[in-house]
């Protein structure tokens, strides 16, 4: 820590990021004075954080993997729900139940692996956070976690996304995300997947065809926006990330009562 005495503005140091302002420590790896505006963790200025969290590998790849799979999720979805209106009600009898057998089956398969993709990405993601002084309080294996334990996955992996969001760009960042809608996707369509599923393998006498293929077809709409939503949200974190590590990152723009209370 820097010894300058009370009152003395010529023995003060100044930062030489922000000359305009005091220096209120070194830099424990470079030496250089910083401000508290540059003022890092573990003893180091900010851009030695940086350049230390530069030793993370990035997860650009694996936020073009889980795009390209939240788009192919999407697009099966689609196919089940071209399938449902205008297939499903053309076949009868065995070829009807290995048709619908097989679009499901290759619409979890899919989903499956847009899921492991993006749960790939968020760990990478909260580790590079956590090296760039960022921490989001968790660690990337039990951030991942929170996506897999039953009940705990109804609420945790948005309160995740939202976090991550507001360490990368404040809460005017996690105001400009459709986090919500993302989310309310989710949970609609998990909802209505269980439903559909109960529906198909007991065939109660009381329930019609019909409501089978409202059910279903409602539940690859929220399946189709979810992965939609989910694409502009990895992107948009990506980017932001990305001038995080290249130091680049724009300053936090503030947010009003409003944005905040809807984020």
């Amino acid at each position: 820590m820097l010894n300058a005495a009370e009152g003395d503005v010529a023995s003060q140091p100044m930062c030489p990021q922000h000359p305009e302002r005091e220096a209120v420590r070194t830099c424990e790896r470079c030496g250089r004075y910083a401000c508290a505006a540059c003022e890092g963790d573990e003893g180091r200025c900010r851009e030695c954080t940086r350049l230390s969290a530069l030793e993370v590998p990035d997860s650009r790849a694996r936020a073009h993997r889980a795009t390209v799979t939240q788009y192919v999720s999407g697009g099966a979805s689609l196919l089940g729900l071209l399938f449902n209106l205008l297939l499903y009600p053309e076949l009868k009898g065995e070829p009807q139940e290995v048709a619908a057998s097989g679009v499901l089956l290759l619409v979890f398969i899919v989903a499956t692996t847009a899921r492991v993709c993006l749960l790939m990405w968020v760990h990478r993601v909260v580790r590079q956070l956590k090296a760039l002084g960022a921490d989001i309080g968790m660690s990337p294996a039990r951030a991942v976690w929170m996506w897999l334990i039953p009940v705990i996955n109804w609420w945790k992996p948005y309160h995740l996304m939202r976090d991550i969001a507001e360490r990368l760009g404040g809460m005017s960042f996690v105001a400009s995300l459709p986090l919500q809608l993302w989310w309310a996707a989710l949970i609609v369509g998990r909802i209505l997947e269980r439903v559909e599923g109960k529906l198909l393998s007991g065939r109660p006498v009381t329930v019609d065809s019909t409501t089978i293929e409202v059910v279903s077809l409602l539940s690859s709409v929220c399946s189709i926006a979810m992965a939609l939503l989910c694409v502009q949200i990895i992107n948009a974190v990506q980017a932001r990330l990305d001038l995080r590590r290249e130091g680049r990152a724009e300053p936090d723009a503030p947010v009003s009562e409003e944005e905040a209370a809807a984020a």
